[in-house]
């Protein structure tokens, strides 16, 4: 099956999907416009311990405080098997589970901390903090300040697990440091590992000299961008190719991969088509989908999710889909939701409490069925979820890891026409797509002028914000573009003009 990843890059937005034999399996933006925390490593400054609720607030230069767990202090998240703590000494899992109050033992009011983000801000909360750093590479994550060696979850075969464990019992302990293999480790070989290990302890060579010479708060580190962790973390054997329709990316992105992935570099290519990249594969009328409540189903049901502020909501419904057998009906429509479901929390990237409400089924058969397929159809999502049992009203609880603002609260924002009782389009969403449609009409055609009718703010922002990206479609093209503000339209409508 044929799988590619797709960059599109424009001058206020980078857009990448993953698409795997036609559909559309992931989907990410990524704005410089907003502030991407994840993954940064900050000297802070402890501001405030609050024993309260086991949690200290660092300043760590970021407008609101981050918070730090007191178990983000004694022992890592982790999502992958221990196999050993490089010490001799008690494993995770030995530990016991450390105490709200025990925050006032380990952090104290103005020390300074060496923490990373692991979770950005979301709503009136501060970003998460955790002082386990964990630098990823592409075959594993170094932690320099664990002795843990283990291996991801997601590698099941016992005997490449096997191999890892033995490759990394002889890396390991002259690092001093934790060793997680990562499932892009599989299939390599000791060389590839040492490779990458002497890459990582450099950069945290780098790391270490950094915050020596800084004063807190301050970022000592910052994660790669969207589109270099894509080729970090899912440029895979898989993939048959990645293609980027912007020439610069493109060959920043080459000496990236020539740099960890050199045998792969042949697959990373240049778009030159004149048809927009997403257009040429069909996945424009898809991304938009996503913004949407309701999604239709190929046998007529739909699913329909509504977020709200503590869940998100799910509800499966028959729509035109009917067979003589009710049962029939219902586990049909449900069978065939479940995988839609999965595939819309991830493209989405859902997260928190979400509660799925599937069509009633009588038989127990169906049910544990239904659970089945969307527990399969959830495994590749690279996300933390926890599911459990189908309920007698036919209620599918889960949770999914929340790390990243999702793709609606990054294109969206609060509706000023009903209070925020609802949401439409930014205006950067907005401008991008104007400048997206006015290129494509301009490509390829002798126009002289081309009029565009948008709502003033819109038009405001096009003419300051974007005037750069104007001029250089004028400049290109050869036409000229006018921005006309029309103070009655709406803020997601507009009008061109030739």
């Amino acid at each position: 099956m044929q799988k590619e990843i797709l960059i599109n890059v424009e001058s206020q937005e980078k857009r990448v999907a993953a698409v795997e034999g036609g559909v559309l399996q992931e989907y990410y933006v990524e704005r410089p416009s907003v502030t991407k925390l994840v993954g940064n490593i900050y000297k802070g400054v402890v501001k405030s311990v609050v024993s309260g609720i086991g949690a200290a607030f660092v300043d760590i230069g970021y407008s609101r405080d981050g918070f730090l767990y007191v178990s983000d202090i004694v022992s890592p998240a982790h999502d992958f098997d221990l196999l050993d703590d490089g010490g001799g000494g008690d494993t995770l899992s030995q530990r016991p589970r450390p105490k709200s109050s025990d925050i006032n033992k380990l952090v104290q009011k103005g020390q300074e901390v060496l923490v990373q983000v692991v979770k950005d801000p979301i709503g009136n909360k501060g970003p998460r903090l955790t002082t386990h750093i964990g630098i990823p590479g592409r075959f594993f994550v170094f932690m320099p300040f664990d002795r843990h060696i283990g291996i991801s979850k997601r590698v099941t075969d016992r005997v490449e697990r096997e191999r890892l464990r033995k490759i990394l019992k002889k890396i390991a302990p002259p690092l001093k440091m934790g060793l997680i293999v990562r499932t892009a480790g599989v299939g390599k070989n000791e060389r590839d590992f040492r490779r990458e290990a002497k890459m990582l302890r450099s950069l945290w060579n780098r790391i270490q000299h950094n915050t020596d010479k800084i004063k807190p708060p301050s970022l000592v580190h910052e994660e790669y961008g969207l589109t270099f962790r894509i080729l970090r973390d899912s440029f895979s054997e898989d993939i048959n190719r990645i293609l980027v329709d912007h020439r610069d990316e493109y060959k920043r992105l080459r000496n990236f991969a020539n740099s960890i992935m050199p045998s792969m570099i042949s697959k990373l290519m240049l778009y030159r088509e004149r048809t927009h990249l997403f257009d040429s594969r069909g996945i424009e009328k898809e991304i938009e989908k996503l913004y949407m409540k309701k999604i239709g189903l190929k046998c007529g049901g739909y699913i329909f999710i509504e977020e709200t502020e503590g869940l998100i909501a799910i509800d499966v419904n028959s729509g035109s889909f009917s067979r003589r057998n009710m049962e029939d009906t219902a586990f049909k429509v449900n069978s065939e939701a479940s995988v839609e479901i999965a595939r819309q929390i991830r493209l989405r990237d859902i997260g928190g409490i979400i509660v799925i409400d599937f069509i009633d089924m009588n038989l127990q058969s169906h049910k544990r069925e239904i659970f089945n397929i969307l527990l399969d159809s959830v495994k590749r999502d690279k996300a933390k979820i926890k599911i459990l049992k189908m309920s007698e009203f036919g209620i599918v609880q889960m949770t999914r890891q929340r790390i990243r603002r999702g793709v609606r609260k990054v294109s969206y924002q609060n509706c000023p026409y009903c209070s925020g009782k609802g949401s439409v389009k930014s205006v950067t969403t907005m401008a991008i797509e104007i400048l997206r449609v006015i290129k494509k009409e301009v490509e390829g055609a002798r126009v002289k002028d081309i009029r565009t009718y948008v709502h003033p703010y819109v038009a405001n922002y096009l003419l300051n914000e974007d005037r750069p990206s104007i001029t250089k479609i004028e400049s290109e093209c050869k036409t000229k573009i006018v921005i006309i503000a029309e103070p009655e339209m709406h803020i997601e409508r507009f009008r061109v003009e030739k």
